[in-house]
């Protein structure tokens, strides 16, 4: 029994770990845009999101190890694969880039990731789990702050002016 849960948490560990690369691979593509001359890219929430990303997961996997946080990391992944999906499709040149109508939508998906991982926190401090008061509100705040940052993109970019 203690062999397959050494297993298992060595399993997490690997994935918590695969994870935290991934948020240092995002912030490249800071590096990406200004090697391309896309300098509008590289905004302050373009920035702050992957820089604050990379170092908040940092802070989990070395200081927090309960699995009840793998649930924000889960949608953040889903979220991602869909944005990157997009991405690539949009790559693929002009023929491909009429049929990408979605774009904005994106954005409303991360808005409303925002939107439960809030709810997820505030289900955690409810229901007594085992991810510290700290953890809690360090990650209720940061994702307070992206909710706000995404909201005001979106309203900037995606609503019409009057």
């Amino acid at each position: 029994m203690k062999g397959q849960k050494d297993d298992r948490t060595n399993e997490i560990k690997e994935i918590c770990y695969w994870y935290l690369i991934s948020k240092f691979f995002e912030l490249f593509d800071t590096i990406f845009f200004v090697l391309r001359g896309k300098q509008s890219q590289v905004t302050f929430l373009h920035v702050y999101h992957h820089t604050n990303m990379a170092v908040s997961t940092w802070v989990f996997i070395r200081y927090n190890q309960g699995t009840q946080s793998m649930i924000m990391g889960a949608c953040n992944s889903f979220v991602h694969v869909v944005m990157y999906a997009y991405y690539l499709l949009a790559a693929l040149g002009p023929s491909i880039q009429r049929y990408l109508w979605w774009k904005r939508y994106i954005t409303v998906l991360q808005i409303v990731q925002f939107l439960l991982i809030l709810s997820y926190l505030c289900s955690l401090c409810f229901y007594g789990c085992r991810v510290g008061t700290v953890f809690i509100v360090f990650s209720a705040l940061n994702t307070l702050s992206f909710l706000v940052l995404f909201i005001h993109f979106y309203l900037k970019a995606y609503k019409k002016r009057k």
